[in-house]
């Protein structure tokens, strides 16, 4: 039997995909499986009842602190080459702790999310043969098509439309070589000379087989490389269904910005108070998005709750409110919801596009009033059209990730 190894920073969005996966294969009897990250990690891995190897031990502040922005990065060009420095600052590091586990313990196949591309380059440097996991297939650059990274553009087809893309394409390019440029010494330290292969494509990411984790029909028109493969959404927490007990009668209302943006949460919690005492038919519900945490606090009709589960309790509400992130955004579309998105930071803005363009949704616009009307006119919509959201819950239907995965690893020689 084949050996996997799954490398995944601890982050929810990143860790609880991979977990899925490498669980399904485990069960189906595909491969062994190890999850390899960081201490940070150990709960939802034990609680998926996988192994872990521990990597960058106490380090786990400084890899929070990366993500854990203390304001948004936006397109601030600063910001973001302050996460490059502080990243780069710890891959050596790991690319030093793999390439010894790997020396004595070789697996048969590295997969090694998006965002961990030195894990990939590693395995490839000792021969082991590497794919990308990619939770927001947006992101990946290809010769046609709208980018990402612009604040979220819309897709249309027409010339002008054509041009921006083009123009916009370019500019991320240009954006990605100058800071290859700034941080030529601790990229060449890793083992990457150029950002780019002879064909175009990136060389952070697997040139064998990128698994991109979502659905083909949710993404914008565009020519994707050949080794892009789209297994469909990876939605499930690892950690077991937490009490939960929504109202029965009116609706319930979902607020979920994730696991990070700190400085985003607490001026959402302040601004859905006042929406709660407006909109006094629905019950709000607000994660902080922390897993594994049970503690909960009840308002009137506001409930605000460390951690729910999409997974476990979204087929419970009416609507979803939403920063944009893809395991929340999929599985409101697996349930069929509504969605009323703000997009705080990173690819969210993009995924915000997909939504209002594909007619999944609206986006938010912070004043109470205007959500309370929003969210009554969300939740009218379902009950009488509906149209969209049923028609993307069914294609998510016919997608199976582990499937896919386990008849690609398979055909591996």
């Amino acid at each position: 039997m084949r050996t996997i190894d799954f490398v995944a920073p601890p982050f929810a969005g990143h860790l609880f995909p991979a977990l899925q996966l490498a669980k399904g294969l485990a069960e189906r009897g595909v491969a062994r499986v190890r999850i390899l990250s960081s201490p940070g990690a150990a709960g939802a891995i034990a609680a998926a009842g996988l192994s872990h190897v521990e990597f960058l031990k106490n380090r786990d502040a400084e890899i929070w602190a990366i993500a854990n922005t203390p304001r948004r990065v936006g397109s601030n060009p600063f910001a973001m080459w302050n996460q490059v420095q502080r990243n780069l600052a710890l891959m050596k590091d790991l690319q030093n702790e793999l390439s010894e586990l790997w020396s004595v313990h070789p697996p048969d196949l590295v997969i090694a999310d998006f965002v961990v591309p030195v894990a990939g380059l590693t395995a490839k440097s000792l021969g082991i043969p590497w794919w990308t996991g990619m939770p927001t297939p947006c992101v990946l650059e290809t010769r046609d098509g709208t980018p990402a990274y612009l604040g979220g553009w819309r897709s249309y087809d027409n010339p002008l439309a054509r041009i921006r893309d083009l123009v916009g394409r370019r500019i991320v390019r240009t954006f990605k070589k100058t800071s290859a440029r700034l941080f030529a010494a601790p990229l060449r330290e890793l083992g990457i000379e150029g950002l780019y292969r002879a064909d175009g494509t990136e060389v952070v990411y697997s040139s064998d087989c990128i698994l991109a984790y979502g659905m083909k029909e949710f993404e914008f028109s565009r020519t994707w490389p050949e080794h892009v493969e789209f297994i469909g959404p990876l939605t499930e927490s690892p950690f077991p269904s937490e009490e939960f007990t929504p109202q029965t009668c009116g609706g319930n209302i979902l607020i979920s910005l994730g696991t990070h943006l700190p400085w985003a949460k607490e001026r959402a919690i302040d601004l859905f108070r006042q929406v709660a005492r407006i909109a006094p038919e629905f019950s709000f519900y607000f994660s902080r998005g922390i897993p594994g945490s049970d503690r909960r606090e009840v308002e009137g009709n506001y409930h605000l709750y460390d951690y729910i589960s999409y997974s476990h309790h979204m087929a419970h509400f009416s609507a979803a409110v939403i920063h944009g992130g893809t395991g929340v955004t999929y599985s409101a579309i697996e349930a069929g919801l509504p969605m009323l998105v703000w997009p705080q930071d990173y690819d969210q803005f993009d995924h915000a596009a997909r939504i209002v363009q594909h007619g999944l949704g609206k986006r938010l616009r912070p004043s109470p009033k205007r959500i309370a009307a929003d969210l009554r006119e969300l939740t009218r919509l379902r009950r009488e059209l509906g149209k969209p959201a049923e028609s993307y819950r069914e294609i998510a239907k016919t997608y199976d990730p582990v499937e896919r995965v386990a008849r690609a690893v398979q055909g591996l020689e």
